[in-house]
């Protein structure tokens, strides 16, 4: 057992840098007509109500004491970029009190065209209150975790949300972007000047960066056109007692409590096996400031180059790596396989066939943003599980779609889809609706309208998990069945799925793995919704596009992996 020597670059005051995410709210024009302690009435119209945008202009961290300055793109990683359906908490204070109506007033990002105006969650806006100040924070928090929290009688924004600050605890488990995001903690003030008003965000939080050796695999396609780089960890990662969050390069983030409010440094800790097929343990001690990063370099972050020419067919192994489809198999990697490569190319993207195709409005056939957003190094392919159910679509017939209207208005792409060329059925998105799905299978309102299909690969993840440089397992959607079956066509619903040439190489994949589910020539369930009571399925005797009542026991539904 190897006690691995950190190399830590430098880690002093000169090493970290703040970062300062300004979050500027422009008014196209003061409200008339209101008192200074309520919101718009439903009465006003549009043209007397504020309209509030958000730009958010920061240069992210710059590199530690020592280092070589990354390229542009790697700077900007350390960035804060507000999405839809993000909040915050704004207060305004006046007289050293809080003014009614605009205490803890959640604001909610929502699209505008390409634009993000921030509003309650009715649609309203906040009023600019004259002599006021604002005081806001992200991410918002409910009313009893935050306003006795909180000190109107001063001018300083840390005096204001000292408690706060003081009484933030981020979780050991931010292993999603969700978790992460929402331990981090940001606070501003501001006073309105003319039609705006600015907050120029502080983290309050400290962020670890941790960089651990791992493979990187220089990809190029069937013509030999070069993919982007394609990095996994190294064997056996593991984290002792916490849960970081992977980036897309291969490191991992994690906030914790600043030196200042920490009575001791934070010790982390983990493994990994090494080249040599020993295991590598390593531990330190994390102090950092608020507001600031330190990056801790275990091993010298040995990074192992391989070349791999990308296929359909190809194998996908637990840890992520990936074997030709031409090789045999040991007995070892067959028991290692959990899937078998279905489509190269990048998931979060147009796909070819429908960025050459006719089509007027393309709007919904961008790619998987809720997947770009969520693992954004997820841009090579997908792969299919070993593995296979059999279910109902749903439980008791109700429409996903609308409830998600009404509970996650602007947060995911629509689940539901028509029958145009340009409707969501041919865009690759399984992984938003399944993410969508979940929150409806979670909410007590849908208690008797369980979506079965999602029910199985939550199941499924705990089976056979996903290696972390992948999107986790989802059930495909529309589109993506299509290729799993035939091949990248536009307009499935009138083309279907190209012929059942992929679904026969698949196949030939499969039968070598002794664990392994052929796939059916029956049909298989989508993640994506038709109306109420029918769904999307495909039937892979000849690839035909179905609208199926949702409660056609005999589909089958199969899992998919982008990576």
């Amino acid at each position: 057992m190897k006690r691995i020597i950190l190399h830590i670059p430098n880690i002093t005051a000169a090493a970290f840098v703040q970062l300062a995410a300004v979050v500027v709210f422009a008014s196209a024009f003061l409200l008339t007509g209101c008192s200074e302690n309520e919101l718009p009435s439903d009465e006003n119209t549009d043209t007397n109500r504020t309209t509030f945008t958000i730009e958010v202009s920061d240069g992210g961290y710059a590199p530690a004491a020592g280092e070589k300055p990354g390229t542009r793109a790697t700077e900007n990683g350390y960035a804060t970029q507000f999405t839809v359906g993000d909040k915050i908490g704004v207060f305004a204070v006046k007289d050293d009190e809080i003014v009614d109506g605009v205490n803890n007033l959640c604001l909610v990002a929502t699209a505008d065209g390409s634009n993000l105006v921030w509003k309650t969650e009715d649609g309203k806006t906040p009023l600019n209150i004259s002599d006021a100040t604002y005081y806001a924070y992200y991410p918002w928090q409910p009313d009893e975790k935050i306003t006795d929290k909180v000190y109107p009688a001063t001018t300083k924004v840390t005096t204001f949300f000292y408690d706060v600050i003081k009484d933030w605890i981020p979780s050991t488990n931010q292993g999603t972007y969700i978790d992460y995001t929402s331990f981090d903690l940001m606070i501003a003030s501001g006073t309105p000047s003319d039609k705006s008003l600015s907050f120029s965000m502080q983290h309050k939080m400290a962020l670890v960066v941790i960089d651990l050796p791992k493979t990187k695999y220089k990809l190029t396609d069937a013509n030999g056109q070069a993919l982007p780089d394609y990095i996994i960890d190294a064997p056996d990662t593991k984290f002792k007692g916490f849960t970081p969050y992977r980036m897309s390069d291969g490191t991992y983030r994690y906030l914790i409590k600043p030196a200042a409010t920490n009575s001791q440094p934070e010790t982390l800790s983990g493994s990994y096996t090494n080249a040599t097929s020993a295991t590598a343990e390593w531990e330190f001690e994390a102090s950092v400031d608020a507001g600031k990063y330190g990056k801790y370099v275990v091993d010298d972050g040995t990074i192992i180059e391989e070349t791999h020419q990308l296929q359909a067919g190809d194998f996908f192994m637990k840890d992520g790596t990936l074997l030709s489809k031409e090789g045999e198999l040991s007995d070892e990697e067959k028991a290692a396989c959990i899937g078998i490569v279905y489509w190269v190319g990048d998931p979060t993207k147009i796909t070819p066939a429908n960025e050459k195709a006719n089509i007027s409005n393309k709007d919904n056939l961008q790619g998987d943003k809720t997947l770009a957003k969520d693992h954004p190094g997820c841009t090579h392919g997908l792969v299919v599980s070993l593995g296979e159910e059999s279910c109902y679509w749903q439980a008791s017939t109700t429409s996903v779609q609308y409830w998600l209207n009404s509970n996650h208005s602007g947060e995911f792409l629509s689940v539901e889809s028509g029958f145009k060329a340009s409707d969501p059925l041919n865009n690759i998105q399984g992984y938003n609706n399944t993410k969508a799905i979940e929150a409806f299978n979670e909410s007590s309102d849908n208690s008797g309208s369980q979506v079965y299909v999602v029910q199985k690969v939550v199941k499924y993840r705990e089976k056979v998990p996903a290696p972390t440089a992948s999107s986790g397992w989802y059930v495909p959607s529309e589109k993506e069945l299509t290729l799993l079956c035939g091949e990248d066509v536009d307009n499935i619903y009138t083309n279907n799925s190209g012929g059942t040439d992929n679904h026969d190489l698949i196949n030939k994949k499969l039968e070598l793995i002794s664990s392994a589910t052929t796939l059916s020539s029956s049909a298989y369930w989508s993640s994506t919704e038709r109306s109420y009571d029918y769904a999307f399925s495909v039937y892979f005797n000849g690839g035909r596009v179905e609208s199926s009542y949702k409660h056609n026991p005999s589909y089958r539904v199969r899992f998919s992996i982008a990576f």
